[in-house]
């Protein structure tokens, strides 16, 4: 089975990475690991509170999850599951530890700089990537720079 890492900004958009997986990989059967890094906090208290799976979560929205179960169950003959993963390292010796960990030697990321994080604790740990992992692909991949018009904001009001 293989394994296949992608960075994720817990946008439906990064999700278009793993079609290119499924698309690309017709005939393997794959565990697909969403990534993403945060910074721990800095103080002691807040530390021994922290929750990886707690920030996860507050990242994560109906639109994202919805998308991420449809993909499973479309392709459910190519993947075994995708699942997320928090780096909260702060270099390249701790990435490498993080992949053993995982046991992943293949990576699909973002060609250009495009995913974005919202937070100061949040960063993209696709540099980690280009630079630890064996086998990389590098994806052309854009998302729509627009901000969607809320309902009821004043944008709205006044055009």
């Amino acid at each position: 089975m293989k394994k296949i890492l992608i960075p994720t900004d817990f946008t439906t958009g990064s999700l278009q990475l793993v079609e290119y997986v499924i698309l690309n990989y017709p005939d393997s059967y794959i565990d697909i690991i969403l990534l993403a890094g945060y910074k721990l906090p800095d103080n002691r208290i807040t530390l021994m509170h922290f929750n990886g799976r707690e920030q996860i979560n507050k990242q994560l929205n109906d639109d994202f999850i919805s998308a991420k179960k449809s993909l499973v169950h479309q392709h459910k003959k190519n993947i075994n599951s995708i699942s997320i993963q928090l780096f909260t390292g702060v270099n390249s010796y701790a990435f490498n530890n993080f992949l053993i960990k995982l046991n992943a030697n293949d990576a699909i990321v973002p060609k250009e700089k495009s995913l974005c994080y919202h937070g100061k604790r949040w960063f993209d740990p696709t540099k980690y990537l280009r630079k630890n992992v064996t086998n990389i692909v590098e994806v052309p991949y854009k998302v729509s720079t627009e901000l969607p018009q809320q309902k009821f904001s004043l944008i709205n009001i006044f055009n």
